[in-house]
Parts: C-alpha cells; structure tokens; sequence
C-alpha cells in the first residue's frame, strides 16, 4: 500500500521563528489588518444599531398624552406595569394613571370631561357614549380562563349556604348596573333561578362592600380577585364562579379622538410588553400588586397574579354577541332602550361606535 507522508511545520517554519502568530509581523501588513478589523469593527456596530431600530417600537410624534381613571384592584396591574416599566413612554403615549375608590366615583369624573379615558367594564363605555360622552373600547386587560377563577360569589363568614338555592330572598352586595349586577344575572340563569332570587344591595365602594361582607352585614357578595380570596380568608365560601364563560372581563376606553389607528397600536403594544413581563415575573408582579395597595398583605405569600393569554390580551375586543348580551340586560333594566322603541331612557349605542373597529 502507498504511503502518504506529511510535510511537518516545524521544516516550514523558520528555525528561532516562535511560535506562529496571528499578528503580522511588517508594519504595512499590520495596518492593512488594522484597518480590516477596525472596517469589520465598524460594520458589526453598524448591523447591531440597525437591529435596535428594527426591534425598537413605533413611537407617536407628537407624543399624545392620556389621564386614564382606574380603580383600586388587581385587574389593573398591566396599565400599572406598562407606565412603570416605560413601554407607554416608548411608544410616544405620556400615560398619567388617576386611582378612584369607586366606579360611581370614576364615572362621573369621566362625564365631567376629566378624564381621556379609563379602565371599565363594557356597560359603562356603553351607557356614557349613550349620555353624549363618546368613549370607545380599545383593548382587554382581563379575560375569562377555564383554569382560574376572576369573579366569584361568596358568602359571608359562617353562612351555612351551600349552593346558591339555599340563599333565597337574602341580600347580594352589588354595584348596580356594573359587571358585578351583570355576573349576578349570569350566575342566577345558570342555576335556573329567578333574577330576583336574591335582594341586590348597592354598595359602590368595593372595600366598603368587602368589610360590609367580612362583618355579616351582607349574606353573600360578588367580588373580583383578589378580593374573592380574601373573603375566603376570612371563612365565605365561594358557591359559584366565571371559569366556565368565554368572555372579555375588565376593558380599557379611550375618547373618540383619542381612539386612533396609531394610539390604539402603541397602547396595545405597551400592554403586550406588560403581558410578557408579568408573565415572565409572577413575583415581582405580586410585590407590586402589594406595593400599591391591590392586594392585601393577608395575601402576599399565597396570592398567585394570574398568567395571561397574548392571544386573548389586550386584542380580544367584546365581539357582538357578548354586545347584544350587555344591550338586553340594560335595556331590561331601564337603563338604554332600543333604536325606535318608545320610552325616556337613552337610546343604545352601535356595536361599531362603542367597540374599536380594526381597519379593513
């Protein structure tokens, strides 16, 4: 067999040489190769600068700012994330967050013109662009999920209640004509029960209505969490939930000039960035939910925040159906009427006027 013989470095290298090195030894030679590296240098900055523009978010200019009214509870967490952690700024929406103890509270800010938007629940978007205040629905904060419970009815401390059927005639702590009354109804007609089944007692104030609950003052209430798990704390027992609905919960609107192409994108796009933080980081969304007063210190070892559906959040508008389930129970209630039908209460808005139509 024929051999193949290989040519050793060392009788290719001169003797004394050194070791081979990358460097080139003549001065002409290093400074071509300085400029090869220093062009090559240059041209990895160049395509790292060029990728920061590209995954850097559109940003509105000029900058279109926004007092936006909230409420004191959990659900609101992903506008707090996104005006804390700058996705908002990014994106050219100076975002100033207003606390208000009470819908009834924030409600009537936004009708006195203060407010250029708010965090809600469909009906009030609804019954304000009714009123002549034109607020239109832009993104989801929360939604329903088969494997976690959002609002719960709960009982009192000590109530022996065990299903609903056992609280004939007894009195249901609501806020009237709020997502809370509408659930009520939800839960009532599942059960096969008359909406009068129970006696609904206004409380507004939801920590009023929790430590109206706490103190026995309320046979049972409808809370959302993580105030349900707190009245369970406290020794109710939760008789029925909204884990098997289908539906948007908590929303945001925005004025009608505000409730743009490029706003409504940037806003949703600051929301996603919160999903994917929140998501991401359980526990430094719980010390914040602590932090702000969300969430009771009872709650802070044992409270989960919930994870959210980038498909459903903030995207998932209220589709028509879930609309014309809103319009029926205000209509129902005295609150809007019909287009065409005879009464005094205003007339109902269009699906299209009240919920934010994605362009063609």
């Amino acid at each position: 067999m024929r051999e193949f013989k290989t040519i050793s470095q060392e009788k290719i290298r001169p003797k004394n040489s050194g070791p081979a090195t990358f460097w080139p030894e003549s001065s002409r030679s290093r400074l071509a190769y300085f400029q090869w590296f220093l062009t090559l240098a240059l041209g990895f900055l160049l395509l790292g600068a060029e990728e920061t523009r590209a995954q850097a978010p559109p940003k509105l200019d000029p900058p279109v700012k926004a007092r936006l009214g909230l409420l004191p509870i959990a659900d609101t967490i992903l506008l707090r994330l996104a005006q804390r952690e700058g996705y908002f700024t990014a994106r050219g929406l100076e975002v100033e967050l207003i606390p208000f103890q009470s819908s009834m509270e924030k409600d009537a800010a936004v009708l006195a013109g203060q407010l250029s938007g708010h965090f809600c629940e469909i009906s009030s978007a609804m019954t304000q662009r009714a009123q002549g205040h034109p607020y239109r629905v832009i993104a989801t904060t929360s939604h329903t999920d088969p494997q976690r419970r959002f609002f719960g009815l709960v009982t009192k401390p000590g109530s022996p209640a065990q299903t609903l059927t056992d609280l004939q005639g007894q009195t249901l702590g609501v806020a009237r004509q709020t997502i809370v009354d509408f659930l009520a109804d939800i839960f009532l007609d599942r059960a096969g029960l008359p909406r009068d089944y129970l006696r609904r007692r206004d409380i507004r104030k939801i920590p009023l209505r929790l430590q109206t609950l706490k103190a026995g003052r309320l046979e049972t209430s409808i809370f959302p969490e993580p105030l349900l798990s707190l009245a369970e704390l406290a020794g109710g027992r939760v008789l029925v939930d909204d884990r098997d609905l289908n539906m948007p919960l908590a929303v945001v609107a925005l004025r009608d000039d505000l409730a743009t192409e490029p706003v409504v994108r940037a806003f949703r796009g600051a929301l996603s960035q919160a999903v994917g933080y929140a998501n991401a980081k359980p526990a430094q969304v719980r010390a914040l939910s602590l932090e702000l007063g969300l969430i009771s210190p009872q709650l802070a070892e044992s409270w989960l925040p919930p994870t959210y559906d980038p498909q459903l959040i903030p995207n998932r508008l209220p589709d028509k159906a879930l609309f014309e389930a809103y319009v029926d129970w205000l209509v129902r209630n005295g609150v809007l009427r019909r287009p065409g039908s005879p009464g005094t209460s205003r007339e109902a808005p269009t699906y299209s006027a009240t919920i934010f139509q994605e362009p063609s």
